[in-house]
C-alpha cells in the first residue's frame, strides 16, 4: 500500500478530532523541520525540536499524526497519543534537543505561553508533551507516554487513511498523493469545541485555526468521498452558526467572537453534491431553513444599488480589501469602492439554483419556485450588466456604470452558474488557452497575464485550486468537456510534482511555474519583511485534489 513518505519542511502535524477529543483553546501543533526527522512546535509557540546524531531515514509513511521511518540506527517514529501528547521512537546514537537544550530523562521544560512544553527521553523512546498541570501530573504523563505501545496506536492513526477507496487504475504515484490529501484532510478536522457542537474543519491548524464559511464547503467536497458523514458535519457545523438575521459570518472561533462580514455563498452548492451522493434527504432537510435564511440575507443586504448583483463589502485595509470576497487582495478592489461583483452574482446565483433542487427533494415546492425565480433574475442581471464584447469575458462593475479594466479568475465564474449563451462560454474558454491572458503554464491565474497589476502575490496572479475546481465544473456544465479534462489533469499533475519534491499542499500555486510555492509573495511579506508564507499543507487544496481524483 502507498501511504506519503516524502519528507519536507512545513507538513503539518497535530491530533485530529477524528480520534478523540481536541482542544481549540490550548492548541498543540507542529511542523516538519528542514532536517529530516526535525520538527517544529507552531503553537502555543514557537519553539525548534531537534535530533543530533540523526541517521539516513528511509520514510514509510509520514501523514499529520503518525511518522514512521527504518535507519542503520534502527526506527524514527513519532505518533500523537492524545491531544498534547507526541511521543517516539529514535535511531541507536540520536540525541533529542528543545531549542538547543538536550532532553534527557530528566524532563526538560520550556515556556510555551500560558503553557509549558516538556520534553524527556529514556533509551530511545522519547515525548513530547504540552501541559499547564502540576509537576505530578507531568512526571505521570510522561511516564505513560515514554512506556507506551507505540505500534496499536500507529495503526490507529493511519486507519483513516488506509480505509480510503482507490479509483481503479490509479497510479501508485497518483494513489500516494491522494492518501497525502486524505491525511491533510484528517489533520486539518477537530472535535466538537465551544460554540461549534459537531466535528468541524479549520483551513490549517496553522495559522489560521478557526472554521470558515467558504473553506468548510470545499473542505466538504472532498471529504465526502472518504467519510460521509464527516462530511455533513463539516457543512452543518458552519450552517449552525448562522445569525437570527441570517448574517453567516465568514470564519468562526470555536471560543471567542465571530467576524462580522460573510463570504462566498458556496454551502447550498456543497449541501447539494452530499445529497447526490448520500441520498440523506433527512439531513438535507436539517440544512434547509439555515441555506435559505443565510442566502436571504445576502441577496437582501449586499445589493446597494438594487439591480440586482450584489456587491462585496469593502474594507480599509489595503492588503486586504475584500476579505469577505475569498479573494483579499485581488486588484479588482484596489479602489476601494463598492463593485457590481461577478463572482458574487455567480456564487449567490448558483446556491440558489442549488437551494431550489433541495427544496424539491424534501417536497418544499413553493420554496423551490422561489429560489429558482430569484437565480434566474440575478442569471439575467450579470449577462445584462456584467459582460464586455469587447473583451469577451465578464468583468466587475462600479455604480458609475464602468466595468473594471481587470480581468480576474472570476470572470469564468458564472460558467459555474450556467449563466453565459453558447457564444459567450465559447469565448471563456478560448480565454483559457489564451497565452496572452488566462492560458498559463499553470491554468488558471487569478488576474490575467497581460494585466498591469499581474504578480505573484495572493490573488494577484497565482493559482488557486478552489477556482480551479468550480471553473471545472462550469467547463463540464457548458458541455466543454474535454476542456475540464485538461484542467483537471494540468491542476492534478502540478499537485503531484510539488508533492514529490516536498510533501506539502499549498494554498496557491506560481501560475507561470517557476517559483516554489514556498518562495511566493503573501499580501506583501517579501517587499515588507512581514508577515507569512503561503500556506502549507492547506485543507481545501488537498480536498479538492482528492475530489478532482475520484471525479476524474
Amino acid at each position: 500500500m502507498n501511504l506519503p513518505d516524502i519528507w519536507g519542511p512545513g507538513q503539518l502535524l497535530a491530533f485530529s478530532g477524528i480520534d478523540g477529543h481536541t482542544d481549540w483553546a490550548k492548541p498543540f501543533v507542529l511542523h516538519t523541520g528542514a532536517r529530516p526527522g526535525g520538527l517544529l512546535v507552531r503553537l502555543p509557540a514557537t519553539i525548534a525540536v531537534g535530533f543530533e546524531g540523526m541517521p539516513p531515514l528511509r520514510f514509510q509513511a509520514i501523514l499529520g499524526d503518525a511518522i514512521t521511518a527504518e535507519s542503520p540506527g534502527g526506527a524514527y517514529r513519532a505518533v500523537f497519543l492524545d491531544h498534547h501528547t507526541l511521543a517516539g521512537e529514535l535511531p541507536e546514537g540520536t540525541r533529542m534537543t528543545v531549542d538547543g537544550r538536550s532532553a534527557g530523562e530528566d524532563a526538560l521544560s520550556v515556556d510555551a505561553g500560558p503553557m509549558k512544553l516538556v520534553a524527556a527521553t529514556r533509551g530511545r523512546r522519547w515525548a513530547l508533551l504540552l501541559s499547564d498541570a502540576s509537576a505530578t501530573d507531568v512526571a505521570e504523563r510522561l511516564t505513560q507516554a515514554l512506556g507506551a505501545d507505540l505500534t496499536p496506536v500507529f495503526e490507529q492513526r493511519e486507519a483513516f487513511v488506509r480505509r480510503v477507496r482507490i479509483p481503479e487504475g490509479l497510479s501508485p504515484e497518483r494513489e500516494r498523493l491522494l492518501r497525502k490529501a486524505v491525511s491533510v484532510m484528517k489533520v486539518n478536522t477537530e472535535a466538537p469545541c465551544g460554540v461549534i457542537r459537531r466535528r468541524w474543519t479549520t483551513p490549517d491548524r496553522w495559522p489560521h485555526r478557526h472554521m470558515w464559511l467558504w473553506d468548510s464547503a470545499f473542505h466538504s467536497m472532498g471529504i465526502a468521498y472518504v467519510d460521509m458523514d464527516l462530511a455533513k458535519d463539516a457543512v452543518l457545523a458552519m450552517l449552525e452558526q448562522v445569525h437570527e438575521d441570517g448574517l453567516l459570518p465568514h470564519m468562526v472561533p470555536a471560543g471567542g467572537t465571530p467576524s462580522t462580514i460573510t463570504q462566498p455563498p458556496v454551502l447550498a452548492w456543497a449541501t447539494l453534491r452530499i445529497l447526490r451522493l448520500s441520498g440523506d434527504v433527512e439531513w438535507a432537510a436539517e440544512c434547509l431553513p439555515y441555506l435559505h435564511r443565510y442566502l436571504e440575507w445576502m441577496r437582501l443586504n449586499r445589493d446597494k444599488n438594487g439591480n440586482g448583483i450584489p456587491e462585496w463589502h469593502i474594507a480599509g485595509d489595503p492588503l486586504c480589501r475584500s476579505g469577505e470576497s475569498g479573494l483579499d487582495n485581488s486588484p479588482r478592489f484596489d479602489r476601494a469602492v463598492l463593485l457590481d461583483a461577478v463572482d458574487f452574482a455567480s456564487f449567490l446565483s448558483h446556491d440558489l439554483e442549488c437551494l431550489g433542487e433541495i427544496a424539491a427533494r424534501v417536497g418544499n415546492q413553493a420554496l423551490q419556485a422561489e429560489c429558482e425565480a430569484h437565480a434566474r433574475r440575478i442569471a439575467e442581471a450579470v449577462n445584462a450588466l456584467l459582460w464586455s464584447d469587447d473583451e469577451g469575458f465578464y468583468l466587475d462593475r462600479d455604480f458609475e456604470g464602468r466595468l473594471s479594466e481587470v480581468k480576474a479568475v472570476t470572470g469564468f465564474l458564472p460558467l459555474l452558474a450556467g449563466i453565459p449563451n453558447a457564444g459567450q462560454a465559447e469565448a471563456l474558454c478560448q480565454h483559457l488557452s489564451n497565452p496572452r491572458t488566462f492560458g498559463a503554464p499553470l491554468p488558471v491565474p487569478s488576474v490575467s497575464l497581460d494585466s498591469g497589476s499581474y504578480c505573484k502575490d495572493m490573488w494577484r496572479g497565482p493559482t488557486w485550486m478552489n477556482l480551479n475546481y468550480a471553473i471545472l465544473c462550469g467547463l463540464l456544465r457548458a458541455g466543454f468537456h474535454e476542456e475540464a479534462a485538461q484542467l483537471r489533469e494540468r491542476s492534478l499533475a502540478a499537485m503531484q510534482r510539488i508533492y514529490e519534491t516536498d510533501g506539502c499542499f499549498y494554498e496557491y500555486y506560481d501560475s507561470l511555474d517557476v517559483t516554489h510555492p514556498s518562495r511566493l509573495d503573501r499580501k506583501q511579506r517579501l517587499m515588507s519583511g512581514q508577515g507569512i508564507a503561503p500556506i502549507s499543507d492547506y485543507h481545501w487544496t488537498a480536498a479538492l485534489t482528492a475530489a478532482m481524483i475520484f471525479e476524474g
